[in-house]
């Protein structure tokens, strides 16, 4: 069998975070309002139609429950996104699963799509910006499990200096492009007022159509 053809028949999880404490948000930013539903109703109706396996990693399921996803735990309690990333890993059915934040309201199916795609041996395949790596919305490897395991064990539970220490295929600005010229499906809505700017962006780009 073809390096393409397993490709295309190879398993797809698409795993959404969202056991934050969402502090700087002051509330779950997950449930925030976005138009018509939440913010976890976008990022779901931007990764249904992708063809895989949707998960939710969440320390407390009921919120969730009416979306009828399965909803995983934290294997770690307490130690952020590290800890997500490895129950991502554990409970996805091949071997990479496309993880993304769950304050991400503008995911573009056709980018996320054309990540999948990239044929690379790297462990990581990430968007790189004009302001730097984008680990909330990358594609892990299965291998990468107990290396996770072990940066938990020793207290080390930043994502983004983990990824700085691994081989990793970086999706280039200009790629990124093709697809959200201005960036705004790789943007999180931490705060109430990044929030409203992404709704002003949907806004607009709804006035454009």
């Amino acid at each position: 069998m073809s390096l393409t053809a397993r490709k295309e028949c190879e398993p797809r999880t698409f795993a959404i975070l969202a056991g934050g404490k969402s502090s700087r948000f002051g509330a779950d930013k997950a449930l925030a309002p976005w138009f018509d539903g939440n913010i976890m109703d976008a990022i779901i109706s931007a990764l249904k139609p992708l063809s895989g396996d949707l998960i939710i990693v969440a320390n407390r399921s009921e919120p969730y429950k009416y979306l009828g996803i399965p909803i995983t735990k934290d294997e770690i309690m307490d130690s952020g996104p590290m800890a997500g990333l490895l129950s991502c890993l554990r409970h996805a059915k091949g071997d990479r699963v496309f993880v993304a934040a769950c304050d991400m309201p503008l995911l573009k199916s056709e980018l996320i799509d054309w990540m999948w795609n990239i044929n690379t041996w790297a462990p990581v395949i990430i968007p790189k910006t004009p302001e730097g790596l984008e680990p909330l919305h990358a594609i892990y490897h299965r291998s990468l499990t107990p290396l996770i395991e072990n940066s938990i064990r020793h207290n080390r539970l930043g994502l983004q200096g983990f990824i700085n220490d691994l081989p990793r295929y970086e999706v280039q600005p200009e790629d990124i492009a093709r697809f959200c010229p201005d960036f705004s499906c790789l943007a999180s809505a931490n705060t109430k007022e990044e929030l409203k700017r992404l709704k002003r962006i949907k806004l607009l780009a709804g006035a454009k159509k």
